[in-house]
């Protein structure tokens, strides 16, 4: 069995991490396709996949959306994948219908956020517009959680019944073994000694992209709150500056001149800082269903994140962690001092927060069921099963074995 994950650009490809070593063991070869650079090549290459290039513009273009949609045709009927999973608008777009016009047996698009959210006029109809073309070519959608699901049928992008969600949400879980707090004492103690962070000094931690979608503004305005309520805080800030949807530049400056606030850019290694945190926050407007949230809870901290789409599914509210209103940056620094003062409640939400990702996120579990899902739609149309997965039902045995958490769940 073929299958085929396409994604606009190869970056999004990480959020497949380890899933291909899983699908060759049975029997499924797996292709990555995406615009071309040599992290497509290097990620192909550490997951044992073959890697295909075909460039793909983010933005909107007849011209050139129609030659690529072209050159996609081509490759898929000389690649004759039985199944292609496409991921992200610009590719769901494009490589679905490429799927359906070469005859691909099993077409999936998977939604893993709602880029129209926060734009406006033409722009929003159009993401919409491709949202929803995206989701009508493909034979089967799926949705990275409940309420991105809910939010995308009230929209108009999903007919309401098509659309799923495999577990509780997230696209590839989490490695609870590596995200081990006990694990990673000694590094949390090296960046805090680096970074001149006191041992003892409670630190509020932000990973993602620096973009005015992720809520950067407002974290800024509460840390400006919280550094002078606790003088002994720090701020603590992962993630390189998004070109595409930029931060007020003097919003980023005043953080760059505070002695307190440390930006250190993308880290290829993030759990020693994630070890170095006393809580993480994420008042984004959008998201699917956050991973450094989830990568928060597996390491034992509380988090805080705006209600919104995609971030309550990642945050138990009250449970392992807050939230809170988006776009008020009062209410942010409320929740984030209220933490930093009240040690106890930290660890009681952080601890509850490890047993929920080990609850339903394992990333072994979620990789299961991925499987499971290919399996089962592949003989729903009519695609031979590879070797063992059919032994396996020829001897009357269910292709994997069956188990609430591996089960796809629909609206």
């Amino acid at each position: 069995m073929k299958l085929l994950h396409a994604t606009t650009v190869p970056a999004t490809l990480n959020f497949l991490r380890t899933q291909p070593a899983l699908l060759a063991e049975h029997g499924i070869e797996v292709t990555l396709l995406s615009s071309p650079g040599e992290e497509l090549e290097s990620i192909a290459a550490e997951e044992g996949a073959r890697a295909i290039a075909v460039p793909m513009h983010r933005g909107f273009s007849v011209g050139a959306d129609l030659s690529t949609l072209r050159r996609l045709v081509g490759v898929l009927r000389r690649e004759r994948p039985d199944i292609v999973h496409a991921h992200t608008p610009k590719a769901g777009l494009l490589v679905t219908l490429a799927a359906r016009i070469a005859g691909v047996p099993l077409c999936i698009y998977q939604i893993h956020g709602l880029r129209f959210l926060t734009t406006s006029g033409l722009q929003r109809a159009v993401l919409k517009t491709t949202e929803r073309i995206a989701t009508t070519s493909a034979h089967r959608v799926l949705v990275v959680s409940p309420s991105v699901l809910a939010l995308a049928e009230d929209e108009h992008v999903l007919r309401r019944g098509k659309g799923a969600v495999l577990g509780a949400g997230t696209i590839n879980g989490v490695d609870l073994e590596a995200f081990a707090p006990e694990s990673l004492q000694d590094g949390a103690a090296a960046v805090r000694a680096e970074l001149g962070i006191p041992a003892d000094a409670p630190v509020v931690g932000f990973v993602g992209r620096l973009a005015a979608d992720k809520g950067v503004a407002d974290l800024a305005a509460a840390w400006a709150r919280v550094r002078e309520e606790h003088p002994g805080a720090h701020l603590l800030m992962l993630g390189d500056p998004e070109d595409g949807d930029p931060v007020d530049p003097a919003v980023l400056e005043r953080l760059e001149r505070d002695p307190r606030a440390h930006l250190v850019g993308h880290q290829p290694e993030v759990r020693p800082y994630y070890a170095a945190m006393s809580v993480l926050a994420l008042p984004s407007a959008r998201e699917g269903f956050p991973q450094t949230l989830l990568e928060g809870s597996a390491m034992g901290l509380p988090t805080v994140g705006s209600d919104v789409p995609g971030v309550r599914d990642a945050v138990q509210d009250g449970v392992t962690g807050l939230l809170v209103p988006f776009h008020a940056p009062d209410a942010l620094a409320e929740a984030l001092l209220g933490l930093l003062h009240d040690p106890i409640r930290r660890a009681a939400l952080g601890a509850a927060g490890r047993r929920w990702a080990r609850s339903g996120f394992d990333q072994g579990e979620v990789r299961e069921r991925f499987l499971e899902f290919y399996l089962r739609t592949a003989v729903e149309r009519g695609i031979p099963l590879p070797t063992a997965a059919a032994r396996r039902a020829a001897d009357g045995a269910p292709l994997l074995d069956p188990s609430p958490s591996s089960t796809a769940r629909t609206r």
